[in-house]
Protein backbone atom coordinates (compact mmCIF):
# COMPACT_ATOMS: atom_id res chain seq x y z
CA UNK A 1 0.00 0.00 0.00
CA UNK A 2 1.03 3.07 -0.73
CA UNK A 3 1.79 6.06 1.84
CA UNK A 4 -1.77 7.69 1.08
CA UNK A 5 -3.79 4.81 1.08
CA UNK A 6 -2.62 3.82 4.35
CA UNK A 7 -3.18 7.50 6.06
CA UNK A 8 -6.18 7.33 4.85
CA UNK A 9 -6.69 3.66 5.97
CA UNK A 10 -5.34 5.03 9.65
CA UNK A 11 -7.90 8.17 9.67
CA UNK A 12 -10.81 5.61 8.91
CA UNK A 13 -9.78 3.12 11.42
CA UNK A 14 -9.11 6.23 13.83
CA UNK A 15 -12.62 7.36 13.40
CA UNK A 16 -14.49 4.38 14.00
CA UNK A 17 -12.55 3.95 17.19
CA UNK A 18 -13.66 7.95 17.96
CA UNK A 19 -17.26 6.89 16.74
CA UNK A 20 -16.78 3.47 18.90
CA UNK A 21 -15.74 4.77 22.17
CA UNK A 22 -18.29 7.92 21.80
CA UNK A 23 -20.97 5.52 21.44
CA UNK A 24 -20.05 3.06 24.17
CA UNK A 25 -19.53 6.14 26.27
CA UNK A 26 -23.26 7.63 25.52
CA UNK A 27 -24.52 3.74 26.15
CA UNK A 28 -23.03 3.84 29.17
CA UNK A 29 -24.47 7.19 30.48
CA UNK A 30 -27.58 5.89 28.77
CA UNK A 31 -27.54 3.08 31.33
CA UNK A 32 -26.71 5.00 34.13
CA UNK A 33 -29.50 7.03 34.06
CA UNK A 34 -31.83 4.01 33.43
CA UNK A 35 -30.54 2.50 36.17
CA UNK A 36 -31.00 6.08 38.36
CA UNK A 37 -34.59 5.81 36.97
CA UNK A 38 -34.99 2.45 37.57
CA UNK A 39 -33.89 3.09 41.03
CA UNK A 40 -35.75 6.12 41.78
CA UNK A 41 -38.82 3.85 41.08
CA UNK A 42 -38.11 1.41 43.42
CA UNK A 43 -37.68 4.22 46.03
CA UNK A 44 -41.12 5.50 45.39
CA UNK A 45 -42.77 1.88 45.68
CA UNK A 46 -40.64 1.46 48.81
CA UNK A 47 -41.89 4.68 50.06
CA UNK A 48 -45.51 4.30 49.13
CA UNK A 49 -45.75 0.93 50.88
CA UNK A 50 -44.52 2.46 53.72
CA UNK A 51 -46.52 5.08 53.74
CA UNK A 52 -49.27 2.68 53.88
CA UNK A 53 -48.56 0.83 56.80
CA UNK A 54 -48.07 3.30 58.65
CA UNK A 55 -51.24 5.05 58.43
CA UNK A 56 -52.68 2.06 58.99
CA UNK A 57 -50.86 1.26 62.21
CA UNK A 58 -52.30 5.05 62.67
CA UNK A 59 -55.69 4.00 62.13
CA UNK A 60 -55.26 0.55 64.30
CA UNK A 61 -53.95 3.38 67.17
CA UNK A 62 -57.14 5.33 66.96
CA UNK A 63 -59.31 2.39 66.76
CA UNK A 64 -57.59 1.52 70.12
CA UNK A 65 -57.57 4.83 71.85
CA UNK A 66 -61.62 5.15 71.24
CA UNK A 67 -61.86 1.85 72.76
CA UNK A 68 -60.22 2.60 75.80
CA UNK A 69 -61.72 6.31 76.19
CA UNK A 70 -65.08 3.84 76.25
CA UNK A 71 -63.32 1.50 78.50
CA UNK A 72 -62.68 4.09 80.97
CA UNK A 73 -65.90 5.66 81.35
CA UNK A 74 -67.65 2.58 81.79
CA UNK A 75 -64.53 1.53 84.73
CA UNK A 76 -65.45 5.26 86.00
CA UNK A 77 -68.77 4.72 86.26
CA UNK A 78 -69.04 1.27 87.81
CA UNK A 79 -66.67 2.98 90.64
CA UNK A 80 -68.70 5.65 90.96
CA UNK A 81 -71.52 2.89 91.72
CA UNK A 82 -69.33 0.79 93.98
CA UNK A 83 -68.63 4.10 95.91
CA UNK A 84 -71.92 5.33 96.55
CA UNK A 85 -72.91 6.02 100.61
CA UNK A 86 -76.08 4.65 100.51
CA UNK A 87 -74.17 0.97 99.15
CA UNK A 88 -71.36 1.15 101.69
CA UNK A 89 -73.79 2.33 104.65
CA UNK A 90 -76.08 -1.20 103.82
CA UNK A 91 -72.74 -3.45 103.46
CA UNK A 92 -71.65 -2.21 106.84
CA UNK A 93 -75.17 -2.16 108.34
CA UNK A 94 -76.21 -6.14 106.77
CA UNK A 95 -72.18 -7.86 106.51
CA UNK A 96 -70.64 -5.80 109.45
CA UNK A 97 -73.19 -5.36 111.48
CA UNK A 98 -72.97 -1.66 112.11
CA UNK A 99 -75.18 1.14 113.79
CA UNK A 100 -75.24 4.44 113.53
CA UNK A 101 -74.71 5.68 117.10
CA UNK A 102 -76.72 7.71 118.75
CA UNK A 103 -75.76 11.71 119.61
CA UNK A 104 -75.71 10.21 123.19
CA UNK A 105 -72.90 8.36 122.33
CA UNK A 106 -70.92 10.60 120.48
CA UNK A 107 -68.19 12.14 121.73
CA UNK A 108 -66.26 14.73 120.97
CA UNK A 109 -62.34 15.49 121.34
CA UNK A 110 -60.70 18.33 121.49
CA UNK A 111 -56.44 18.44 121.59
Amino acid sequence: MNAAARLVHQEAISRQLIYVQFLVKRQMGVMFLGLLVLMSALSVIYVTHLTRELHAMYEQNITDHNHMQVERGQLLLERSTWMMQARIQQIAENQLGMVLPDHKNVIIVNE
